[in-house]
């Protein structure tokens, strides 16, 4: 019975032994790891048995076990055995395995674009990775590793060949600022259409509001004129039918008229074509007025790009706007709280609606 003895250990198992024996949730890993530490400590087997609390015979099958296939030999999965009502539970590893095919392009591995928790599921199924796993399991496992749904986005690089000249000019003028001068960031937004937009709204479980469908739509499209400027942080703006060379020159020409005139304005815009006229560039050298173009690609470098997003989201979306003039209506409130010019509340929003009207 004592001639059955485990092999010698490299330093690796040896470690790896010991981890196994302090699993207190794995009392099955840490007994097997105990029976072949005590072997090669010169143990004799019965005695491990009585230490290990458990048969002569089943010391020798772990034994023998480890001296054929090594530690994996003696290591037990819980999902490889049935249970009743009780959590499973996954060691370090296989956390890692399922980690590291929710982190893998869906593509390669199962032919579709995206990942669904039931596809992962599986997948790792189908591959031997576990056995069984309910999907709010495997939710909260990839939680806790920090892998959740991410929204994709879209990146351009610039193939300007003066990007890095124009990205310099631009960068500059909003670290320092010139000191006789106002930084104003000018684009459009739209073509605003009348339209349903959805959105997301609070809302009672088996409540969902309904928003009517269009299929034609013949009162034509508005242009929000807008810009930002830096230094008060306030952003302005009017509604215009089109936003050709004149529309866009009268813009411009009501945003010179905010402003003193021996102020010089440095305004950046992207480079549309109604942006590089020549009787825009004509009228910015004789009105004291800057322009300041972003390269091909590259609109991010204007500012006011990211203000458009918040405007979307409390003017728009959520809305069923039946005329142009109520879609103006919806934009300016939001631009008058935006402004910080009232507050949230019925008798503020009634305050700047008498005004306005």
């Amino acid at each position: 019975m004592d001639r059955v003895r485990a092999r010698r250990l490299h330093p690796y198992d040896r470690q790896k032994l010991h981890k196994m024996k302090r699993q207190l949730a794995n009392q099955v890993n840490s007994r097997h790891a105990r029976i072949i530490l005590l072997s090669t400590g010169g143990v004799r087997n019965r005695d491990i048995a009585t230490l290990a609390d458990c048969s002569p015979q089943w010391v020798r099958r772990i034994i023998h076990r480890f001296n054929a296939q090594g530690i994996d030999g003696i290591t037990w999965y819980p999902f490889y055995a049935d249970h009743t009502g009780q959590p499973r539970v996954f060691f370090a590893d296989t956390v890692e395995r399922i980690v590291e095919a929710a982190l893998s392009p869906p593509r390669q591995l199962i032919g579709l674009n995206e990942w669904s928790l039931s596809k992962l599921r599986d997948y790792l199924i189908e591959q031997a990775v576990l056995r069984s796993i309910s999907l709010e399991h495997l939710r909260q496992l990839l939680r806790q590793r920090g892998v959740r749904w991410r929204r994709t986005k879209t990146w351009k690089e610039s193939t300007d060949p003066e990007f890095i000249p124009k990205w310099r000019a631009i960068r500059r003028l909003y670290r320092r600022p010139p000191p006789n001068g106002r930084v104003i960031c000018v684009d459009e937004f739209g073509p605003l259409n009348l339209q349903p937009r959805h959105g997301t709204c609070l809302a009672r479980q088996g409540k969902v509001t309904r928003y009517r469908a269009t299929y034609k739509r013949t009162l034509g499209v508005r242009h929000f004129l807008a810009y930002y400027d830096l230094k008060t942080d306030r952003l302005y703006g009017y509604v215009s039918e089109r936003k050709k060379t004149p529309d866009f020159l009268r813009f411009l020409k009501w945003i010179r008229q905010r402003y003193p005139q021996s102020q010089c304005l440095h305004m950046v815009m992207d480079n549309y074509g109604t942006h590089l006229s020549h009787d825009v560039a004509a009228w910015a050298r004789t009105h004291n007025v800057r322009l300041y173009f972003t390269p091909t690609n590259a609109s991010w470098l204007n500012r006011i790009e990211c203000h458009f997003g918040p405007l979307k989201k409390f003017a728009l979306n959520s809305s069923d706007h039946r005329s142009h003039a109520e879609q103006e209506a919806a934009i300016m409130s939001y631009l008058t709280w935006r402004n910080r010019r009232r507050a949230i509340g019925v008798q503020a929003l009634t305050k700047a609606r008498n005004h306005a009207a």
